[in-house]
């Protein structure tokens, strides 16, 4: 079921059991209402919205979970849902989960509040057809804000009085703390801290509210140009904030309902650590015989393993290094430090992988000769891989689930 007021890339969610009773504002949302603009406040974006009663609290923000009821209906007042009929919804606020008249518009009450929410089409669902909604449709959202849980505060790096300094690319950059020894290269492993945010100061994303570092490595277009490059500015401990413009960001498209298109992007980033990758060579073939499948897959074993065969739908963990004929690497687990885990013989991989990790057992090393119609044939795979290429693999599987 598609929940009004759910964003459509966020998965379907779980919804409590709990029934409240009406006494937390429900029941001033149930009258008709004009929807004039003199009974409504009207906010910069074009949301209009009506606060029908206010609750104590702290008011919500990006990185909240939040339940609310609510009814969504459309500007005759015809009921579209109502989760008064499956329990109340759970959200987190700032991740792309609800459409922006929704992040904007629950931030307006605290707790045991509720709001009237008039959502134009460019807060809403735009001009998408949705399941029972059409195109360009303007939205009533009755919103009961039942409980908050309060994420953890993330505070922004202290840039006042810090100059504003130049990169490549238009990229604009503020020193925040220099860091010590060698800076990135391209393939270096980074371990990072990042919060980013919109030109108005807007939370979007930050991994200290998740508690972690995320790694990152350098130049393999893991994340978007004006990030990578400015990776290559830092140093183990540099405190930075990146001044990105759109082009180096998510560019015209944006990213789900929390970047809107064309947006600039301020991005606090701290290295916590950087780890130059392993080396990473071919395996020594000489004197090993080349075996061939019927399909044409050649494959050389390095060394056999142990165990049973790997079987369809084993999850494996492997680690691999892809080369192209002429012997350049163009892509490495061994380099990120970073072995892979996937099921064999769903798909999820080539069709030459799935063929011969089947030849393979726990401990296997095996370089596999993949020719371009069990690789990637006539698409290739932009920007790395050309159309028509044959490949070279050397595999290890570290471990197999049965």
């Amino acid at each position: 079921m598609n929940r009004p007021g759910l964003n459509k890339d966020y998965p379907k969610l779980r919804i409590l059991s709990l029934m409240l009773s009406f006494s937390l504002g429900i029941t001033a949302l149930s009258a008709q209402e004009p929807y004039t603009d003199a009974s409504y406040t009207k906010t910069a974006t074009g949301l209009a919205y009506k606060i029908t009663c206010q609750g104590k609290g702290d008011f919500p923000q990006p990185g909240d979970k939040v339940w609310v009821h609510y009814i969504a209906k459309f500007l005759n007042d015809t009921i579209i849902e109502t989760s008064m009929n499956s329990g109340p919804l759970d959200v987190f606020l700032g991740q792309g989960q609800i459409i922006k008249g929704w992040e904007e518009g629950i931030k307006l009450i605290q707790p045991g509040g509720a709001i009237i929410l008039v959502i134009p089409p460019h807060l809403g669902y735009g001009n998408e057809d949705r399941p029972g909604i059409p195109a360009n449709s303007t939205l009533i959202y009755e919103i009961a804000l039942l409980q908050v849980d309060k994420g953890s505060r993330v505070e922004t790096f202290n840039v006042e009085g810090k100059p504003i300094k130049k990169g490549k690319k238009k990229l604009k950059y503020i020193l925040v703390e220099e860091g010590t020894g060698p800076f990135a290269k391209l393939g270096d492993n980074t371990y990072v801290h990042y919060t980013a945010l919109l030109p108005d100061g807007t939370i979007f994303d930050s991994s200290r509210k998740r508690g972690e570092p995320v790694r990152i490595t350098v130049g393999i277009h893991q994340v978007f140009e004006g990030w990578d490059m400015g990776l290559l500015l830092m140093q183990k401990g540099t405190k930075i904030r990146l001044l990105i413009p759109p082009a180096l960001a998510y560019g015209k498209e944006g990213y789900k309902n929390m970047v809107p298109s064309n947006s600039p992007i301020l991005l606090d980033v701290e290295m916590i650590d950087l780890v130059p990758p392993e080396p990473v060579s071919r395996w020594d073939i000489a004197g090993k015989q080349i075996l061939e499948t019927a399909s044409g897959l050649k494959y050389i074993v390095i060394e056999s393993g142990e165990g049973p065969l790997i079987q369809p739908e084993s999850i494996v963990t492997v680690h691999y290094s892809g080369y192209f004929a002429n012997g350049e690497l163009f892509d490495s687990s061994v380099k990120r430090l970073e072995p892979i885990r996937f099921p064999v013989g769903v798909g999820s991989v080539i069709d030459g992988w799935d063929e011969g990790l089947q030849l393979m057992r726990k401990g296997s090393k095996f370089q596999l000769l993949i020719p371009s119609y069990l690789g990637y044939g006539s698409e290739g795979a932009p920007p790395q891989i050309p159309a028509d290429t044959d490949l070279i693999f050397d595999i290890e599987v570290l471990d197999v689930i049965q």
